[in-house]
């Protein structure tokens, strides 16, 4: 026999809800089909990008080193971010908080968005000196519908 307890929880996963979240079990970011993709708006922007534009090996091999230098500035500056939030928190707990202080310390998170998009910029004009023609095409197509979001 099922005591009552386990006939609820039962209830909980057919409706969705599971461990007290106040979010449906598949809404919660480890269950949500979307989580964990990249930036670039696919799960694997490599085999994608690969796969679409046919890329052959050593181009596979500039893109994939492009990715990761964007990836990697995209976690400096999301550091940096919270670097500046945490310079802006310390900031607001001084008794002789002034807004210069308080603008140079969000003056490092533009600062970080500016680098971000500077390396983007340069990673994106890697990405596309290395592809021919009807690959570039393709590139742009995917970028212009949001299939690759950047």
């Amino acid at each position: 026999m099922f005591h009552c307890n386990q006939w609820s929880r039962r209830l909980a996963y057919a409706q969705g809800y599971a461990h007290g979240h106040h979010k449906p079990y598949y809404e919660t970011r480890r269950h949500n089909r979307h989580a964990g993709r990249g930036d670039f708006g696919v799960r694997r922007p490599l085999r994608y990008l690969s796969y679409h534009l046919d890329l052959d090996e050593a181009q596979r091999r500039k893109v994939a080193a492009s990715f990761e230098r964007i990836k990697l500035e995209r976690e400096q500056a999301s550091l940096d971010k919270k670097k500046s939030d945490a310079n802006v928190a310390d900031q607001l707990s001084r008794e002789d908080v002034s807004v210069a202080d308080l603008s140079q310390a969000l003056a490092e998170r533009s600062k970080a968005d500016e680098t971000l998009q500077t390396v983007l910029a340069k990673e994106l004009y890697e990405i596309v000196a290395v592809l021919d023609e009807e690959q570039r095409e393709e590139f742009a197509h995917l970028v212009r519908t949001g299939v690759l979001k950047l």
